[in-house]
C-alpha cells in the first residue's frame, strides 16, 4: 500500500513491553529473517499511512531502542515504566501520548510479525468507508470466529480507556461500544502470537 498524501487521522499502537514470562527469551528481540520480531511489526505496521505509529515498551525499553533503528517521523518510542502491572499501562501509556487529534487508535500486539498487510487493509477500509470512526465502536478482526488483532477503538472510546487496569488490556471497555463491528478475514495471523517457543519456532519456519 503507497503512502497518499494525506495521512489517515488514526494512531497505530503497537504493544510490546511485557518480560516474555512464558517464553523465556525476550520476544521483541528474537530473529526473524535477521531482523528482530518487533522490528518486522513495526516496518509493516510504518507501511501504512497513520497519522503515528507508537511503539510501547517496558522491560528491556531501553535495549530495544538501540536494537531498532527506524527513520520515520510519525514513528515514537514510549517507554512505560508501569509495565508490571499489565498491558493495561501500556494502552493508557500510548493514549496520553500527544495531542488528541485522532479520529481513534488501532491497537496491535508486538508478537504478530506474520500478520498480513491485507488484514489490515481490510480493517481500514471498514473503518474508513463506513464512516464508523465517527461513532463509539470497535472494530475487530475474526479468523474461523475467533477474535484477533488488531483492534480499532474510535476517538470517542478513548475516555473509556482510562479506566482499565490489569492484564485484560482493553476488553472491559467494549461493553460501552454502540458498533462492535467483527471482520471475517483469512489471515490465521489475526489470532496467533508468539507465547511459547513451539510458536516461534512455526513463526520462522512460515517465514522462511
Amino acid at each position: 500500500m503507497g503512502l497518499p498524501i494525506n495521512l489517515i487521522p488514526i494512531r497505530a499502537v503497537v504493544l510490546a513491553a511485557g518480560v516474555s514470562s512464558r517464553m523465556g527469551k525476550f520476544k521483541p528481540l528474537l530473529p526473524i529473517d535477521g531482523k528482530p520480531m518487533l522490528e518486522i511489526v513495526l516496518t509493516k505496521v510504518l507501511s501504512f499511512p497513520f497519522q503515528k505509529v507508537l511503539a510501547v515498551v517496558g522491560y528491556k525499553g531501553n535495549e530495544l531502542k538501540e536494537a531498532i533503528n527506524l527513520e520515520d517521523d510519525r514513528f515514537n518510542w514510549i517507554i512505560n515504566e508501569q509495565f508490571s502491572e499489565g498491558l493495561s499501562t501500556s494502552i493508557k501509556a500510548a493514549i496520553r501520548f500527544g495531542n488528541n487529534e485522532t479520529k481513534g487508535v488501532l491497537i496491535f500486539l508486538g508478537d504478530q510479525p506474520l500478520l498480513r498487510p491485507s488484514t489490515i487493509d481490510q480493517i481500514l477500509e471498514v473503518i474508513i468507508g463506513k464512516g464508523l470512526a465517527q461513532s463509539k465502536c470497535i472494530v475487530q478482526p475474526t479468523f474461523n470466529g475467533t477474535p484477533g488483532h488488531p483492534v480499532f477503538i474510535s476517538a470517542s472510546m478513548i475516555p473509556y480507556l482510562k479506566t482499565i487496569t490489569g492484564d485484560q488490556g482493553a476488553k472491559p471497555i467494549f461493553k460501552f461500544a454502540d458498533h462492535h463491528i467483527y471482520v471475517p478475514i483469512n489471515d490465521e495471523w489475526t489470532v496467533l502470537d508468539v507465547d511459547t517457543n513451539q510458536d516461534y519456532q512455526n513463526i520462522v519456519n512460515h517465514s522462511i
